[in-house]
């Protein structure tokens, strides 16, 4: 009898087991479809125009209300120094993927990151909010950042050379000029952990 009931819990313990590892590679195989499925997402949202995706992506800063619920950029503060084109004093918020990858001191952030500057004038009043967006396929060549500026109203911001309105939303050239100084920090300007 003793033996029926060791080999019975034998069995149950690699019964136990062998559920437990499926259960482990299932999750894997979630995770991984889920990332699947975000970068073909970012690929999908990357073929549309880029007025469409700002516009999409004033949505979502708002729907998550980035300024309640997401964290500043670490080692930054409320209203520290600005340079231009920027202005006199700014804040920088970052949504989680963000923020997780720059505390880990990561390289390079993941798709899906969104970096928020609001740009501010010497007494402090908002004038400008400029986005860098993570998304994958956009632009491989400019490590797939997404560039917007917006009013504070979430109007995007638009320049009107030889008479043509563009926005400043996409592949922004200034934007890419500017901020390849940093392309080793990710494109990013600040010394964040992604520099060390």
């Amino acid at each position: 009898m003793r033996g029926l009931l060791l080999l019975v819990l034998i069995v149950s313990v690699f019964g136990v087991l062998s559920a437990c590892k499926q259960t482990e590679e299932s999750a894997e195989r979630v995770v991984d479809e889920s990332e699947r499925m975000h970068e073909e997402a970012g690929e999908e949202m990357a073929k549309s125009e880029p007025p469409r995706i700002a516009a999409d992506l004033w949505k979502l800063m708002q729907t998550e209300n980035y300024r309640k619920h997401w964290k500043m950029r670490p080692g930054s503060e409320a209203f520290y120094e600005g340079t231009s084109p920027h202005g006199a004093f700014l804040t920088t918020y970052v949504n989680d993927p963000a923020y997780s990858a720059l505390e880990a001191g990561k390289k390079q952030l993941p798709p899906g990151s969104i970096i928020v500057t609001e740009n501010y004038t010497p007494e402090k009043n908002l004038t400008y909010i400029t986005v860098m967006y993570k998304l994958a396929g956009f632009d491989a060549e400019n490590n797939n950042w997404f560039w917007a500026k917006y009013m504070p109203d979430g109007t995007p911001v638009a320049e009107e050379p030889d008479g043509e309105r563009t926005e400043l939303a996409g592949k922004v050239d200034s934007c890419i000029a500017c901020h390849s100084e940093r392309k080793d920090n990710d494109y990013i300007m600040s010394d964040s952990p992604a520099s060390e």
